[in-house]
């Protein structure tokens, strides 16, 4: 092809790269062209795109099919000597950014190319390349929207193994108008000598789509205004032009990598590195606890993709840098900030889908855990999610999960069917009890202690219970012995539909005063079932004694959030600590009238929770429940309090812990005070997991942990 654009110059470094003798594709390529349109079948629909990671070849690897409305499909294949497959990776990424980049690729008939969000750093997944090139005599402009592999259906391996194949996928579309009119995918694939690109296109009207889900009408109206028919020999056009370019650019891809590629990250998420404007203000704003330590990791990371998550991992491996995650920024001991490592945010991944007829949904980690149960109130369906507005999945389910209907249901990470995870090694895989079930058993429980980067999990659904309630009975400050003697003895009968609990603060409800908030609400699959659960509050001897006592109501999901963030207030800055028990109420009592008498203002509160928890499932790493949690959450809005507020919890706690037979790692103070929250044999079984998966320790673990066989258990077994 003649060199059809403008002459430019070219930087000093790229000179050497430019040639506009163009590569002249392979014969077979030129018969394909000679030969003249295909039927239709003799080359595969984009729906079987997949079937390119199959080993061999397809009937036609070289070639073109034409339908009467102007649709195409397009098969190229290109040989490249000499070169790897991750050679193309980077080079898709790196020549968006500038004219001159994209000149060398085709001398004679690219023109232009930028990226849509006029950034210049080097990836591509997930971002839109604007380029302009002439396909024949044509001068075509185009939209070329870079998607992951796994959206067009190829496996997990294909964006892991890029040393052995690298897929190039992407959406086609207009670029001053949001239709889309086709796909393209390459295949680069190691040979015995270098590689080989196995091209594929679909183009035209069979293709077509209104980009970000706009209407059929509005497809109309712009196909009537925008799209033009495919110009005559496009087809054929088209498959010499990537012949060309493929095989031109393959001749100096190898010596180009070698100069110009870099250790650098190159994603299409957000990188913050330390020193930079505005970094003290977001690390800050991950934080839901405002109590800040002053710890700062080196960079703060927000993905937008698997594959930026996979590129982070390799990054950090490769500067000696340790990883932590958060995925809402919850945690009470903020263990995901940590001194000099790369921080990894995972609100981008915050999509869920919803198979009501598999009665399972998948959700990214960033996923709220209210948003998600919510959206499944609404199709009768649900899942223990957590009681706080604010909370993402992720923290949630990997530290067990307790949620709503959590006493009949057991723990959230029971019903996780399976997770995608990427691993220190940067591979993506997928995790459950038949398939890396040594992983999957590992992450849940290990809470911050796990060992890679969950992308998504696979969550079990149940119908939603169809009679729902909350009893609510206050109590004054001088009621307190009798109130917590008759919790711990009706605790045991209460039916699990019920999450019995009791919150003591210094001003009930907000105006009442000291005292104690008895709260249960109930979620119930039968009439006979609710009206059971109710009947420890009815009966209760001390009934009469409460303050005021409401008849059971449904407020439905989002007062029943509402109610729990009035205890839990954001911009706050907080001290926290629990301990699980089943110790008697004698021993109990001297140190919750203790918590009482020190009890610091509201919203901070002291927790208890009637668990009277079953037999633990074996197959997973969580392993420390019992019959009573109890929680102090210590609050207060003015960094000067915190002297005399920040230890109140963790000492009272500790005053505590001769009765404790464990912590749970959701409201935890590891950073404060070491106790035991996973059983001794899980936790060494952990730690050998994490040396096969983790060998080289990417990943943080927890702020503290107990010693194996260190702490004796003070109490017998419940």
């Amino acid at each position: 092809m003649a060199n059809q654009v403008k002459p430019i110059t070219f930087d000093q470094d790229l000179a050497g790269f430019f040639n506009e003798t163009i590569y002249q594709p392979d014969l077979e390529i030129k018969k394909a062209i000679a030969s003249g349109s295909l039927p239709w079948e003799k080359l595969p629909d984009f729906e079987q795109v997949a079937e390119l990671e199959n080993p061999g070849y397809q009937p036609v690897e070289n070639g073109y099919c034409q339908k009467s409305d102007g649709s195409i499909k397009i098969a190229v294949l290109t040989p490249m000597p000499g070169v790897e497959p991750e050679m193309w990776d980077w080079w898709f990424g790196w020549h968006g950014s500038q004219d001159q980049r994209y000149r060398l690729w085709h001398p004679g008939a690219h023109v232009s190319a930028r990226w849509s969000d006029g950034k210049t750093d080097s990836c591509y997944i997930g971002r839109t390349s604007i380029i302009r090139e002439y396909i024949g005599e044509e001068l075509s402009d185009a939209a070329i929207q870079f998607k992951s592999p796994l959206d067009f259906g190829f496996s997990k391996a294909s964006i892991s193994e890029k040393n052995k194949q690298v897929f190039i996928c992407a959406r086609l579309g207009l670029v001053d108008a949001p239709i889309d009119f086709g796909y393209l995918v390459h295949q680069i694939r190691q040979t015995e000598n270098g590689s080989e690109m196995r091209s594929r296109f679909w183009i035209g009207a069979a293709y077509l789509g209104l980009r970000n889900g706009g209407k059929i009408p509005e497809l109309a109206k712009f196909i009537g205004s925008k799209l033009k028919p495919l110009p005559k020999n496009f087809a054929q056009n088209l498959l010499l032009h990537c012949g060309e370019e493929m095989g031109h650019l393959a001749g100096f891809l190898p010596e180009l990598y070698q100069t110009h590629q870099t250790e650098s990250l190159a994603l299409a998420g957000k990188v913050t590195q330390a020193g930079e404007p505005g970094f003290d203000t977001l690390v800050k704003s991950t934080l839901f606890n405002k109590w800040d330590h002053g710890i700062r990791p080196s960079m703060v990371i927000e993905p937008q993709t698997i594959e930026d998550v996979i590129a982070v991992l390799k990054y950090a491996k490769g500067v000696g840098k340790k990883v932590s995650i958060s995925s809402g920024g919850h945690s009470f001991s903020a263990n995901f900030i940590r001194d000099n490592g790369i921080l990894l945010l995972m609100k981008n991944f915050n999509q869920f889908e919803v198979n009501k007829e598999a009665m399972l949904a998948k959700a990214g980690p960033g996923v709220g855990g209210s948003v998600l149960l919510k959206a499944l109130v609404n199709q009768n369906l649900f899942f223990p999610a957590g009681h706080c507005k604010g909370v993402c999945i992720g923290g949630y389910l990997l530290q067990g999960g307790y949620g709503w209907n959590g006493r009949k249901m057991g723990i959230a990470c029971q019903h996780i069917a399976a997770m995608d995870i990427v691993t220190a090694s940067g591979e993506l895989v997928h995790a459950s009890e038949k398939e890396n079930a040594d992983l999957f058993w590992a992450a849940r429980g290990s809470g911050p202690g796990f060992f890679g980067v969950v992308v998504a999990f696979y969550l079990k659904l149940f119908p939603l219970p169809a009679y729902r309630g909350v009893m609510i009975q206050n109590f004054r400050m001088a009621h307190l012995e009798e109130v917590y003697r008759w919790a711990h003895e009706v605790g045991p009968s209460i039916p699990k539909a019920v999450e019995f609990q009791i919150l003591m603060n210094r001003n009930m409800n907000g105006f009442l005063g000291p005292g104690m908030e008895a709260f249960a609400p109930i979620f119930a699959d039968s009439r006979d079932e609710f009206e059971e659960a109710q009947r420890f509050m009815k009966e209760s001897p001390i009934r009469k004694k409460a303050l005021f006592s409401l008849p059971t109501f449904n407020p439905g999901m989002e007062l029943f959030y509402r109610a729990v963030m009035s205890h839990y207030p954001e911009d706050h800055h907080w001290g926290v600590d629990n301990m699980w028990t089943h110790a008697g109420i004698e021993e109990l009592l001297p140190h919750i009238k203790n918590i009482a008498h020190h009890l610091p203002a509201s919203p901070s509160h002291f927790l208890w929770l009637n668990w009277q928890a079953d037999q633990i499932p074996t197959n997973m790493a969580h392993s420390k429940e019992d019959k009573l949690y109890l929680a102090l959450y210590s609050c207060w809005k003015n960094p000067e309090d915190t002297a005399k507020y920040g230890k109140w919890a963790f000492e009272t706690m500790k005053s505590m812990e001769h009765l404790s037979t464990g912590i749970q790692l959701a409201d935890e103070g590891l950073h404060k005070r070491t106790f035991s929250f996973m059983s001794d044999h899980h936790l060494e079984q952990v730690q050998r997991i994490r040396e096969k998966w983790d060998p080289n320790s990417l990943f943080y673990e927890w702020h503290s942990k107990p010693k194996v066989k260190r702490m004796q258990e003070v109490l017998e077994p419940a």
